[in-house]
């Protein structure tokens, strides 16, 4: 797994992944794509090789391709083991930043572009897809260095085709708050909770529920774009570091 410090390093490459391969996806094709020149770990590299020949090649029409090497679907969910696995939220690069590096052009504002936020906001979603549960929990652990708390959902969530598509629907159950030893939960509107709801959400439509696109996924890093045009770039924990920043 990608530790902190290792993602630090790859900072400039983790840029030039997100933004560039969303711009890929984004367009029929891409010209000359510039990388930052900082070394990346190796834990990361793969996954710059493989997104800088997807863009190189036109992106779209390589995501079942990537799909198909690196199964994301069981990678982003911890293949099926008991308690899936963690994923804390890195970098983020506003819509209009994708936009503008689709188009190579500079971004309309000082705030549309990149920002890493790891060192601001400890935000982590868990995917799990194990025998006992199929559960996506997202939400916010920590705030300018205060932790102790977590506010949050709790989620369905379906891969249609999981070898050909790469995107995850989902729908949130529970809206959750833990803070001072106390737990407060309010269901979301929607489908109800229990075998019906779960029912209900299968049947239905992917293009009527919440959608993740994922660009990539590898054991150590995760590149996905949301319903809002906004790209994130998520690493993988390991259990030392949910013990230090989840605890």
């Amino acid at each position: 797994m990608v530790a902190a410090a290792a993602l630090r390093r790859t900072r400039p490459s983790l840029a030039g992944l997100a933004l560039c391969f969303a711009a890929a996806s984004l367009s029929r094709g891409v010209g000359d794509v510039t990388f930052a020149q900082s070394a990346a770990a190796s834990a990361v590299q793969p996954a710059l090789d493989t997104l800088r020949g997807a863009v190189a090649l036109g992106g779209t029409k390589q995501r079942p391709t990537l799909n198909a090497e690196e199964p994301f679907f069981g990678k982003l969910s911890g293949g099926g083991r008991e308690g899936g696995k963690r994923w804390r939220l890195v970098y983020l690069a506003t819509k209009n930043a994708v936009v503008s590096a689709r188009k190579g052009v500079a971004p309309p504002s000082f705030f549309d572009r990149g920002w890493y936020v790891d060192g601001i906001v400890t935000a982590v979603q868990r995917f799990e897809d194990s025998p006992s549960c199929r559960v996506n929990q997202n939400g916010v652990f920590g705030l300018l260095g205060l932790g102790g708390f977590f506010f949050g959902y709790v989620a369905r969530f379906k891969w249609p085709s999981p070898q050909t598509r790469t995107t995850m629907a989902f729908q949130p159950l529970s809206n959750d708050i833990k803070a001072f030893g106390q737990t407060f939960s309010s269901p979301f509107s929607g489908f109800p909770a229990g075998p019906q709801g779960d029912g209900l959400f299968e049947a239905a439509r992917v293009q009527d529920l919440n959608i993740f696109n994922f660009f990539f996924v590898n054991d150590d890093v995760a590149v996905a774009q949301g319903a809002s045009g906004s790209v994130a770039v998520w690493g993988a924990t390991d259990p030392q570091w949910d013990s230090e920043h989840l605890g």
